[in-house]
């Protein structure tokens, strides 16, 4: 499951996932929530890898922020 599948499967704003995590702000999650191979994508930090595998009890895997990439 990606961490987009998980934010909208919970009904989950961008937001209120930044804050569940920790993150600064909702552009961060965002990013972290875009397709593989959209321009702004980004891969969260080890620290928030932790933070996700953790809120969403081991549904988002790290490794799903690297599928489909070469």
């Amino acid at each position: 499951m990606t961490l987009n599948d998980y934010r909208i499967e919970k009904k989950l704003t961008y937001g209120k996932l930044a804050k569940l995590l920790g993150a600064a702000h909702a552009t961060i999650v965002r990013r972290w929530c875009l397709p593989v191979g959209h321009p702004q994508r980004m891969i969260p930090s080890p620290r928030y890898m932790s933070r996700i595998k953790t809120l969403t009890m081991g549904a988002v895997r790290a490794d799903s922020f690297y599928m489909g990439m070469q």
